[in-house]
């Protein structure tokens, strides 16, 4: 779990500091902490999609910026939502394709022979789906807060953070001793 909540890092300080500061700023801040978790993650050879999506990303969106730096308040803006949307079919996609996203940070704690199990499947896709479906409530809650002046802070910061607290939760609820039949994420 360690790891997930590393590899989610640079994601959640882009959002806190895109609610404090610039987008300039928080862009920088991104692009800081992906590198850090993804230097970290190829120091452990533990490298996982979001650690390489959140350099993508953060990278794609400052490039973007210098591009077109006159479109920065649109940007401001989208890019929260942006990153939302992303992750949403990251995390989808992963499920879509076979391979829950989760399944990579549970094999570092689970025995191997667990890994090819019906059960270790099915509670990573599990698992994947709550981080899917709260990527996409927040995602809706930052869509409606584009258009709706007047709950800047319940739309833009409590709903995206408190449905990421409630995956990560449900999550630390279903991690099981490394003695049972099926460890996860």
């Amino acid at each position: 779990m360690r790891n997930l909540v590393w590899s989610f890092a640079p994601w959640c300080v882009f959002l806190i500091v895109a609610r404090l500061a610039s987008l300039e700023l928080a862009i920088g801040a991104g692009v800081l902490a992906a590198i850090i978790v993804l230097g970290r993650a190829v120091v452990e050879d533990r490298v996982h999609l979001l650690d390489v999506a959140g350099v993508v990303y953060f990278f794609g969106l400052g490039a973007a910026i210098l591009v077109n730096p006159l479109a920065v308040e649109a940007w401001s803006q989208y890019a929260q939502l942006g990153s939302h949307v992303l992750l949403t079919l990251l995390v989808f996609g992963s499920i879509v394709i076979g391979h829950p996203f989760t399944e990579a940070y549970a094999r570092e704690t689970t025995p191997r022979a667990l890994w090819t199990t019906p059960e270790f499947h099915v509670v990573n896709r599990r698992i994947s789906a709550v981080w899917g479906l709260a990527f996409l409530a927040g995602t809706l809650s930052l869509w409606a807060a584009t258009s709706i002046e007047s709950r800047p802070v319940l739309l833009h910061v409590l709903v995206p953070f408190g449905v990421l607290y409630l995956a990560y939760r449900y999550t630390a609820a279903q991690q099981q001793p490394a003695n049972t039949s099926v460890a996860t994420a």
